[in-house]
């Protein structure tokens, strides 16, 4: 009852015996039945294979998976954070204090141990969540996965707010293993042009 789905257990368990469940599989027959698959990619990615693997690289590298598009959900987060500065003012009209809805761990940890306290969480969707809305807007068929470092957001796909707009939440390391399942030198790979996030957003 008192998970938040933040992964920590997987790594402080010392015999490996807890992990997330994957989704791998479910993005792989995407592929597979010809679906229209778009990445949505969390700015962790930077850095994540290497100093000389940047993110235009990277982006080129989902499209050769199979990706037909993939974006930064750095985009997401600039929407979020105009739409959340606008709540943040009412919130302060009133006298009362707003948190993000940015990670899910930390929103679900308010709303479980803290539920007085639910009341100043931003009411905006997470930019993971906003990116996806946008992509499911102007592109309906489109199947949306995204792609970050956390666990916790396979738990926030599931949630009635999100999981319309997202199909499924892939960890780097699954995304490692489909570069490895195509031999992807990334490396090697000409740098595609980024959605011009901002270095805010990112």
């Amino acid at each position: 009852d008192k998970c938040i789905s933040c992964g920590a257990c997987m790594k402080a368990c010392p015999f490996g015996a807890i992990s997330d469940r994957a989704q791998i599989l479910n993005v792989i027959n995407e592929f597979k039945a010809g679906r229209q698959v778009i990445a949505m990619f969390a700015p962790a990615l930077e850095g994540e294979f290497g100093a000389g693997v940047p993110v235009a690289k990277l982006k080129k590298a989902l499209e050769q998976l199979g990706f037909e598009k993939a974006y930064e959900v750095g985009l997401g987060a600039d929407a979020v954070a105009m739409a959340e500065a606008e709540e943040l003012l009412e919130h302060l009209k009133a006298g009362l204090k707003m948190t993000t809805s940015c990670c899910p761990a930390f929103v679900h940890y308010v709303q479980t141990e803290f539920p007085k306290l639910k009341d100043h969480i931003s009411s905006n969707l997470s930019p993971m969540a906003m990116i996806a809305k946008y992509i499911k807007e102007t592109t309906p068929n489109a199947k949306t996965i995204f792609i970050g470092p956390c666990t916790a957001k396979k738990m926030e796909v599931k949630l009635d707010t999100v999981s319309p707009y997202v199909d499924a939440a892939l960890t780097f390391e699954e995304l490692q293993a489909l570069f490895d399942s195509k031999d992807l030198d990334i490396t090697s790979l000409p740098e595609d042009v980024l959605d011009n996030a901002s270095y805010y957003g990112r």
